[in-house]
């Protein structure tokens, strides 16, 4: 274990140096603060996979249930969940200050390191009870159906899933921010007229105050079965030009045009399948190979947690390559749904500049970390359509 730690130690040296001395960054900002971000999302990577390794090697969660004591699953479980969670959250806790005040430093982000900790304190609740929810259902699945148990634990989720993807908006968002509908006005007026012209009647226009939170802009669009809404950062409401926004608004009715929500979660739900049938094979392999006791077992929620991530570091990128095409065809979607492109590739401009963004990444860097195509490339999508007309 020693050794593991040494070597991350000099992977977090070799990554911190490359990205702050040597990484070819191009930005329309003056500052290495996109290098920074690289760095610290590439050094966070092994961390959940060495903590789970650790556990593993040290028995930690046998030895965590006998101090807890409770013989009873529907409270050890949870209560597992709860230590390791901890853990988890403590082992990040340097990399996610550094990052909080590197963006407070390059006034990418306005927020209190109360407010910070405030938001922090929510995920850590909705992560203990979605933690809590997978280790009672693992362990009810798996004692009651020991051959067939990652078709039945993937039919339990189904309707978790979309009952989250539903609720998300509605009681969850409202937790971190304050919303408030789009007020009347010449944006909204000419936002319905869009959406009207193309038959849509039904979507939620909303902003969301961020502006006492971070500095930069975003829209987005979500919610199914009736509920999807279209929100924007109000940042992006009080900064931007009315053409700008317009073409943000187009680029996310793309995305609701074409469905891209449902095809994500249907996407998401089908690689989850994928994922839980590699594990069990992996998981059975490496039972009989290691003569590991039953999937009963409580050391075996670990490991299967190690091969579920070890397995999501490996097809990160095959969704990301989704996500980005996605992305591309919004893009694509707006632009044949905006007279004046100048205006909207000014909005790329404005978006970069504002959010100290490394325009133009290396290949690699897309591919391993990139939902959206780089910068660089959109504006270029523009500048064609511009020469184009």
């Amino acid at each position: 274990m020693k050794k593991l730690i040494l070597s991350y130690f000099a992977y977090l040296v070799i990554v911190f140096g490359y990205f702050l001395f040597f990484y070819p960054l191009e930005t329309f900002a003056d500052t290495r603060y996109a290098a920074i971000s690289h760095a610290v999302y590439f050094s966070k990577i092994p961390l959940p996979l060495l903590f789970l390794w650790m556990i593993i090697k040290r028995d930690l969660f046998r030895k965590w249930q006998e101090k807890i004591g409770w013989k009873h699953h529907v409270l050890s479980l949870p209560s597992l969940a709860f230590i390791f969670l901890i853990g988890y959250r403590f082992i990040q806790l340097p990399f996610d200050l550094l990052w909080f005040f590197v963006r407070r430093s390059a006034g990418t982000s306005n927020q209190s390191l109360i407010s910070w900790f405030a938001d922090r304190g929510l995920d850590f609740l909705f992560l203990w009870a979605g933690l809590s929810v997978f280790f009672l259902l693992f362990h009810l699945v798996v004692r009651r159906w020991p051959r067939g148990w990652p078709i039945i634990l993937w039919l339990c989720f189904i309707p978790i899933v979309l009952l989250v993807v539903y609720v998300q908006p509605v009681w969850i968002d409202p937790l971190y921010h304050d919303f408030s509908p789009l007020p009347a006005g010449e944006l909204r007026t000419d936002i319905e007229a869009v959406a009207r012209s193309l038959d849509i009647e039904e979507i939620s226009l909303l902003q969301v105050e961020m502006s006492n939170k971070v500095t930069t802009y975003n829209a987005y669009v979500n919610g199914i079965f009736g509920r999807t809404q279209v929100v924007f950062w109000d940042t992006m409401l009080n900064q931007m030009e009315h053409g700008e926004i317009m073409f943000v608004f187009a680029h996310e009715l793309g995305h609701y045009v074409m469905n891209h929500f449902y095809i994500g979660v249907i996407s998401y739900l089908f690689f989850g399948l994928i994922l839980l049938t590699l594990t069990a094979v992996i998981l059975n392999y490496l039972r009989k190979k290691f003569l590991l006791l039953s999937l009963t077992d409580i050391q075996m929620l670990p490991l299967f947690l190690f091969i579920v991530l070890s397995l999501f570091v490996v097809t990160e990128p095959i969704t990301l390559a989704v996500s980005r095409e996605m992305e591309r065809q919004a893009d694509r979607f707006a632009i044949e749904h905006t007279e004046d492109l100048q205006v909207a590739q000014d909005s790329f401009v404005r978006m970069g500049i504002r959010s100290k963004a490394d325009i133009d990444p290396a290949t690699w860097i897309v591919w391993l970390r990139n939902s959206h195509p780089p910068l660089q490339e959109r504006m270029e999508l523009l500048e064609q359509a511009i020469n184009n007309r």
